[in-house]
């Protein structure tokens, strides 16, 4: 068969991302890093290769476009810093575009279900994506009725218990006026669709650690989605459009400074101000929609790095009244806190220590482990939940093989993955972990002597009170 190279797709690649994968020389370090290479049908580095000799047809029909996990890992170890996971992006908006039936269609199901939710109802509805989900399965043959009797409905049923999981969905529709407020004191809180939802109890103990601190967060009324996974892997310009509303709105409200308890909130929102910055075209079409619009001077952290570096390690410390000695636990930062480094400017990206130290000034003992930064397998866990166990089998497995009693989360879906789905992956791999995954700022307000209700430690699906009844003041 006659095979005729051509450079239009790297081309396009570089014309829609201004990346240039002829800097490429397969060094493979993308692929030795992915977590779900096995899974894919074209490695990352082969990936690369295929675009670079115009093998269109293969490119865009491939499934690995739809299994990556988007951890940032390829992006992140490129020795020629290929945005690699960007490229997936367009990939995937062209494949859409050119009417290419995906190889894996529960990802895109997935994608137009989300979004269907953020264009109704300005927030990510679970309840109502799950269920768009299973009906479009069921009406196409796809619907695996033994994973949603033998594992959705149960931990649906658990949430909602749990208070966890609502049935009706919340309304955020970001309402910018174009008058900006005085500057205030205190921070701009962006909870993120999660924390008032599955993961409420990381919402509650947020707050309630830094009101103890004394520091003011401020939730800004009508707060939109972000748009996550499902817009930049859809369209660019409404990735951009969806987090630049929330900014512009807690900048009108007077705060220079926002933090995010979600690493994929605090990504989004990295990525629209830095490409709202960079690219004119793009702040002229969002200033049509954004009176106002901020590309500049306002600073956007995730949580754990506010509390470790805004308010600082001293001030944690003063605040401790509740001795956590003797608890051993491994710090989970997952894939996106800390990079890719140049959106998340982390210095220590692959090997990262502040949560380490944050729990050291709490009194706990942090262990060193080797799955600090690997993946979880994210939103795989909604739309290819084997491979999501897989990967979070292997963070379980490290974790307890190291001597830890626990793992310290900083991730809201990260936090489902390993604690919602852990009896899953137990009666998958027949294994027994029975490992608390506890949120850092559950710790933080333990260490505080906040009460362990007022934290949420009474939401987790692994409880933690049989292993925390050790410290003083913890009843059950």
């Amino acid at each position: 068969m006659q095979t005729i190279l051509s450079t239009n797709l790297a081309e396009t690649i570089r014309k829609e991302t201004g990346e240039n994968v002829f800097l490429c020389y397969q060094c493979q370090k993308c692929s030795s890093g992915c977590p779900v290479a096995e899974h894919f049908d074209l490695a990352p580095n082969q990936l690369m290769r295929a675009i670079q000799l115009g093998q269109r047809e293969m490119v865009l029909q491939s499934k690995t476009l739809w299994l990556c996990a988007m951890c940032e890992t390829c992006a992140t170890r490129c020795p020629h810093d290929i945005n690699i996971t960007k490229i997936i992006d367009v990939l995937k908006i062209m494949a859409t575009h050119e009417g290419i039936e995906p190889k894996v269609p529960s990802v895109t199901l997935f994608y137009q279900a989300a979004l269907r939710g953020i264009r109704w109802f300005g927030r990510m509805y679970e309840a109502g994506l799950m269920g768009e989900i299973y009906l479009r399965q069921m009406m196409s043959g796809q619907l695996n009725f033994e994973q949603v009797w033998k594992n959705d409905l149960p931990l649906a049923l658990k949430m909602f218990k749990a208070g966890k999981l609502k049935l009706f969905p919340t309304f955020g529709k970001p309402k910018i006026k174009g008058k900006p407020s005085e500057k205030k004191e205190g921070i701009a809180y962006f909870p993120g669709c999660s924390l008032h939802g599955t993961s409420k109890e990381y919402d509650l103990s947020s707050k309630a650690v830094f009101q103890t601190l004394g520091v003011p967060l401020h939730e800004p009324e009508g707060w939109g989605c972000c748009g996550t996974t499902p817009a930049h892997s859809t369209d660019h310009y409404l990735s951009t459009l969806l987090p630049m509303k929330n900014v512009a709105l807690m900048k009108e409200e007077g705060f220079e400074q926002i933090t995010t308890p979600c690493p994929s909130c605090f990504l989004r929102m990295r990525v629209a101000v830095k490409d709202t910055h960079e690219d004119r075209g793009l702040r002229e079409r969002l200033a049509k929609e954004i009176p106002n619009l901020p590309s500049n001077g306002i600073k956007v952290d995730h949580l754990l790095s506010t509390v470790t570096e805004k308010i600082g390690y001293p001030q944690v410390a003063s605040k401790v009244v509740r001795s956590l000695k003797g608890l051993k636990v491994v710090c989970y930062y997952g894939c996106i806190i800390t990079r890719p480094p140049k959106i998340t400017e982390t210095k220590d990206y692959e090997y990262p220590t502040h949560m380490d130290r944050l729990m050291k000034t709490l009194g706990i003992a942090s262990l060193d482990w080797s799955y600090k930064t690997r993946c979880c397998g994210v939103s795989l866990g909604i739309s290819q939940l084997p491979i999501a166990l897989e990967l979070s089998r292997k963070i379980l497995k490290n974790a307890k093989s190291v001597g830890a009693e626990a793992i310290v989360a900083a991730c809201p879906l990260c936090h489902v993955n390993l604690d919602a789905r852990q009896k899953q992956i137990e009666e998958e791999f027949k294994e027994n972990f029975n490992m608390p995954i506890i949120y850092f700022t559950q710790l933080m307000g333990l260490a505080f002597g906040l009460k362990p209700e007022s934290l949420g430690l009474d939401k987790h699906f692994v409880d933690p009170i049989p292993l925390l009844r050790r410290i003083e003041g913890i009843t059950p």
